[in-house]
């Protein structure tokens, strides 16, 4: 057997060692599947009522140690104490429990309505119903940017719907999945149930995504999501995919310009801006650009970057690792080339660790900053004329995963909002609803597709198996055989009657249909 890899990991912001963890072998993954699909049976098996109390268990733990969780996050990923509440932990506890609460509602049959054929089919004694089934089991990869929000909330939405999980984390935060799933086992989740694949990409995620897992959920990188795609496609296994975003605030001449500066500065360094859903474009109609422009610089100059878990003051953390610190100054040097103006950021700071200045770039719209996906602390500002520039402007663009349109007329907003490719259009507020367990997440285009979190969310992680029930009332079909001329002829009138409204000799034609079933 090959020779396990380690993974060393240490503090983006500080660089000082945290722990190392073993990683799973590729050949592994396939005895994982078939380990968590062997606990599944028994877990689906449980009425809903079981499992929900079981997930309020592990809700609890978890609310019990908030900042033990936080901390943790803080510490792998370098982000402020404040961050890893609100965004991991809060938002963990959140989706968490619409899951356990919505099990029974999921798992309720349902019966379809024929429509124009309903009178009919109770003539004959028929009916179609739905009845809601676990898939199996859900293979996740989660990222590195909210450790324990994304996996925790895909875990237990899975769990809910009666599913097993093998679960692969990203290798930048692997100490917050373990602890995870210690939590999990302390609550009594059954054994095999949950497994973690810890390891890379490359290799453990396209071991997993080559596996017999029943779905899988993706979220990270485009170019990744396309390559798991294609792996899984192999054997036909449906994948969700949650991918990158370029999201576009638009700020209307009746906006409440304060408040949406303020909004733009959370939205575009919230994680030092290292969110699926950061603001990474700013459209402000040109008449406001210089006072909008001067709101934001203010509320930029006041976050205090740094990493200091006893200091709540800290508003701005580190990038993820070197790497990232590097990528961030090359797109920010192409668009300097392209002529864009730094405004107010721009490069690293003076400190040791992974940090990043919070960085606005006056721009336009073909800069490549603009165009591709940014993963860090650099937000683009233009401007518009009109609404109808703005929907354009905010269009124009592969990503299409989130927005927010800033207005105080909030029936023009909705309008506005209906006219975005987005999944999601927030009007007065921003990428805050990740956090919301009652409301699909997902987008289109490069940012992906299919639903995580709410009703939308369960859909994808059951299948809503077809049953007609037929009560025998006739002994044959119209259609079957043997054929005739007055199967022929009562093939037709049933055809006119089901489709046509032709209602003349309904009777006769009725009376002619049950006595060739009855033969």
């Amino acid at each position: 057997m090959s020779r396990r890899p380690v993974i060393h990991k240490s503090n983006p912001a500080t660089l000082e060692p945290l722990g190392d963890v073993e990683c799973a072998l590729p050949e592994e993954v396939p005895e994982m599947v078939e380990t968590a699909r062997r606990a599944q049976a028994a877990w689906s098996s449980q009425t809903p009522s079981k499992r929900s109390q079981l997930l309020r268990k592990v809700q609890g733990i978890l609310a019990d140690r908030t900042d033990e969780f936080a901390e943790l996050v803080s510490r792998e990923t370098g982000k402020p104490f404040m961050e890893s509440l609100a965004t991991d932990v809060m938002n963990a506890l959140s989706v968490g429990d619409f899951a356990a609460s919505r099990i029974e509602h999921v798992f309720r049959e349902s019966k379809i309505d024929f429509g124009p054929l309903s009178s009919m089919m109770r003539y004959m004694g028929r009916s179609s119903h739905l009845i809601p089934r676990p898939l199996g089991v859900i293979g996740i990869i989660a990222p590195w940017n909210y450790p324990l929000a994304i996996p925790y909330s895909q875990v237990m939405m899975a769990l809910a719907a009666g599913n097993g999980v093998v679960l692969k984390p990203s290798s930048h935060t692997p100490l917050t999945t373990v602890r995870m799933l210690e939590l999990f086992k302390e609550a009594g989740l059954p054994d095999g149930l949950l497994q973690l694949a810890v390891g890379s990409g490359p290799k453990v995620g396209e071991a997993m995504a080559a596996s017999d897992v029943d779905r899988i959920i993706f979220t990270g990188h485009a170019d990744v999501g396309r390559r798991i795609m294609t792996i899984a496609s192999q054997r036909l296994t449906p994948i969700t995919l949650e991918l990158g975003g370029k999201d576009a605030m638009i700020i209307l001449k009746d906006a409440d310009l304060k408040r949406a500066a303020r909004a733009a500065c959370w939205g575009a360094f919230v994680n030092s801006g290292q969110t699926c859903v950061a603001v990474k474009r700013i459209y402000v109609e040109a008449s406001l650009e210089s006072k909008f422009t001067s709101l934001l610089l203010k509320e930029v100059a006041a976050l205090k970057q740094g990493f200091d878990l006893n200091d709540p003051g800290v508003s701005l953390g580190s990038m993820i690792s070197e790497g990232a610190v590097k990528d961030m100054e090359g797109q920010l040097a192409r668009a300097v080339e392209q002529g864009a103006k730094v405004l107010a950021g721009g490069k690293r700071p003076e400190r040791k660790g992974c940090f990043f200045q919070p960085t606005v770039v006056r721009t336009e719209q073909h800069m490549d900053i603009v165009r591709k996906e940014t993963f860090g602390p650099i937000v683009a500002l233009m401007t518009f004329h009109g609404e109808d520039e703005a929907v354009t402007l905010a269009n124009d663009s592969p990503f299409a995963l989130n927005g927010s349109v800033w207005t105080s007329d909030v029936e023009k907003g909705r309008e506005i909002a209906t006219r975005l490719r987005s999944g999601t259009i927030t009007i007065n507020n921003v990428a805050y609803t990740y956090g919301l367990g009652a409301t699909p997440w997902g987008g289109r285009g490069d940012s992906g597709f299919g639903r995580t979190h709410g009703d939308a969310g369960f859909e994808e992680l059951i299948e809503r198996q077809h049953v007609h029930l037929d009560r025998g009332k006739f002994s044959s079909e119209i259609w079957w055989p043997p054929y005739g001329k007055e199967g022929m002829e009562a093939m037709h009138d049933f055809t006119g009657l089901a489709f046509n409204g032709e209602r003349d000799g309904l009777l006769q034609k009725l009376l002619k249909a049950r006595r060739l079933m009855r033969r």
